[in-house]
């Protein structure tokens, strides 16, 4: 036998693969393709088409996935890789070490989801676990790390009322013009793939407010102005009015969550192309009972009125035609590995099954700047791909079941293969 068609020790022939006969949905948004081929050479995507229509090279060796369907990796555009938990307590009690492995658990819980790329909101506090991932070191997503800047008292600078600072989350303090622009080129160096700013405040620690307002525009014109000089983008946690148009105003790549938007903001993010990644996931689960990630000082109730509203401003967003991408905020134990639950709530609200597998395929990768490379089943681009057991856009909730994951590529390499049993 020769080596192109030796099988992997997942039960997949490494060199040239063909998957034939699945239901081929690219990532495009274009209609799904019976009776599909994808041909696979090494970490990229040779052709993908009709049956009839793309040549089987001679030395593939051939997967018949009749009945299931083929669709690239998905991608979040918002996740806190590295926590599991809010409660306090608890976090002062995980040595730093055990919090390492426990990151690595839940990246490689994600991948097992079929989100073969995510991009951390300003949590990792370096880039070594891109590096790890990169190296092989270990199996998780691809990583798009995000380097945060926080103001003082800000949603990011967890502070106590006794005078306590806890370092929970990554990102340099600074305030002022001069500042800002020296923490964002001290990010960049660092080798951030973004920058992470938040306009709003949140409901991290006592103290912290949705409706406090962070940031002038002037600053955030400012950190976007050096993340551009080196081709970078800013993402900006944004959940009041003014903070969002504030972002908008400052001129961020995407704004996250988003959780209220008028007639103005609307068209503002219409006017300048700029992404809207909703996160509706934690607001269902602390509504259903997110122990682990409660956040400080909201009842049940405030997280019920939240959650509708979340819903509402989703519904807006989709009725106006903004882009949106997919993102779980997933920052709990709860959270990490069910990602794929934000299609369906998209689904719930508005979007169509397809609208939602663009999302989290297309339009993610364009959130994540990784558009040239994956996001879609399309010749010259990477393997990232999943065959699925059944029809996600008869059920988009299929996703959520890992045992209909019956091959997980990333860059060609496989992850997840049931295909062979």
């Amino acid at each position: 036998m020769s080596e192109a068609r030796r099988t992997g020790e997942r039960g997949i022939a490494e060199g040239v693969l063909a998957l034939v006969g699945g239901t081929l949905v690219d990532g495009t948004g274009r209609d799904p393709v019976q009776e599909s081929v994808v041909v696979v050479e090494g970490s990229v995507i040779r052709e993908a088409g009709e049956r009839a229509q793309v040549g089987i090279p001679a030395e593939a060796t051939i997967i018949d996935v009749s009945g299931m369907t083929v669709m690239p990796g998905m991608i979040d555009c918002h996740v806190h890789i590295s926590i599991t938990t809010m409660d306090v307590d608890q976090r002062l009690r995980t040595r730093k070490t055990v919090e390492l492995f426990q990151t690595a658990e839940m990246m490689k819980r994600t991948l097992d989801a079929g989100f073969t790329t995510v991009r951390d909101a300003g949590t990792l506090k370096d880039v070594g676990f891109r590096q790890a991932v990169e190296m092989g070191l270990v199996e998780g997503p691809r990583l798009v790390v995000a380097g945060a800047l926080v103001p003082t008292g800000g949603h990011f600078d967890v502070y106590y009322p006794r005078g306590v600072e806890l370092p929970f989350f990554g990102g340099e303090r600074c305030d002022g013009v001069p500042e800002v622009r020296k923490a964002a080129r001290r990010a960049l160096r660092q080798g951030f793939d973004c920058i992470k700013i938040c306009t709003t405040g949140g409901s991290v620690y006592p103290g912290d407010s949705r409706e406090y307002t962070e940031w002038t525009v002037e600053e955030v014109q400012t950190i976007v102005e050096e993340a551009s000089a080196r081709g970078k983008a800013v993402m900006a946690h944004a959940s009041n009015a003014q903070g969002i148009k504030n972002a908008l105003l400052g001129g961020v790549w995407s704004v996250e969550h988003g959780s209220v938007l008028d007639d103005e903001s609307i068209q503002m993010f219409l006017d300048r192309g700029t992404y809207l990644v909703p996160t509706l996931l934690p607001g269902q689960v602390l509504y259903e009972g997110g122990e682990g990630i409660a956040q400080a000082g909201v009842s049940h109730a405030q997280m019920k009125a939240r959650r509708l509203a979340s819903i509402e401003n989703f519904k807006l967003a989709v009725d106006a035609g903004l882009k949106i991408a997919v993102g779980t905020d997933a920052l709990g134990e709860k959270t990490h590995g069910i990602n794929a639950r934000e299609l369906e709530l998209m689904t719930s609200y508005g979007f169509t099954s397809m609208e939602a597998i663009v999302a989290a395929t297309k339009t993610a990768s364009e959130v994540c700047c990784l558009d040239a490379k994956v996001g879609t089943l399309e010749p010259g681009k990477l393997a990232d791909l999943l065959v699925v057991g059944g029809d996600p856009l008869e059920d988009i909730s299929i996703l959520q079941d890992k045992s209909r994951l019956s091959l997980i590529l990333k860059e060609g390499s496989i992850h997840a293969n049931t295909l062979a049993r």
